[in-house]
C-alpha cells in the first residue's frame, strides 16, 4: 500500500468540483472504483490498497486510519448535514492534494472514474460496487481477491 497516495487521493477527491455529498461511503467506493479500473487497465492499482468487504461495499483496508489521520492533522474535516433525507457526515479537505504523486495516466484514471461516478450518491455506488465479483464473492469482512478485482460488474452478462 502506498500510504502517501492514499491521502493525497482523498485530498484530490474531496476537493475535486464533479464529486458531490462525498461522505466515506462515497469516498472509499470512488477509491475502489479508480483501483478497480487501474488494475484492469494498467495490472495494478493506483493506492496498492487491499479492500475488505462491507455490507455498503469494499472499503480500503487502512481507508479509515489514514483518514483519522488527516482528520487530526486538520488536513480533513467531516462536516454532518442533511442530504435526501439522510445523515451525510461530509469529507471536507482543508488543502489541494499533491498532484505530483500521481502519474499523468493515474490522473487521466482518477479524472474518468469522477466523470463517471463522482455526481452519483453513496447508495448508487454501494449497489454497483455490490455488482463486482471482487465483492460478491468474499465473505463479510474479508480482503476481496485481486483477482477477481480485474472483472467487473458489466462482464458479468448473466448477473450474480
Amino acid at each position: 500500500m502506498n500510504s502517501h497516495k492514499l491521502e493525497e487521493l482523498i485530498a484530490y477527491l474531496g476537493r475535486h468540483p464533479g464529486v458531490t455529498n462525498l461522505g466515506p461511503t462515497k469516498l472509499w467506493k470512488l477509491i475502489y472504483f479508480i483501483d478497480a479500473k487501474a488494475m484492469r487497465e494498467t495490472g495494478d492499482s493506483v493506492t496498492g490498497s487491499e479492500f475488505i468487504k462491507y455490507e455498503h461495499g469494499p472499503v480500503p483496508s487502512r481507508g479509515e486510519k489514514h483518514l483519522r489521520k488527516m482528520t487530526k492533522s486538520g488536513m480533513v474535516t467531516t462536516v454532518p448535514r442533511q442530504v435526501g433525507g439522510m445523515r451525510l457526515n461530509e469529507v471536507k479537505v482543508n488543502r489541494d492534494a499533491d498532484l505530483g504523486a500521481f502519474s499523468a495516466d493515474e490522473l487521466q484514471l482518477v479524472e474518468s472514474v469522477c466523470k463517471d461516478h463522482g455526481g452519483k450518491s453513496a447508495k448508487e455506488l454501494s449497489d454497483l460496487s455490490h455488482r463486482e465479483p471482487a465483492w460478491h464473492y468474499a465473505g463479510m469482512l474479508e480482503k476481496l481477491s485481486a483477482d477477481l478485482m480485474l472483472y467487473g460488474g458489466a462482464e458479468d452478462p448473466d448477473g450474480l
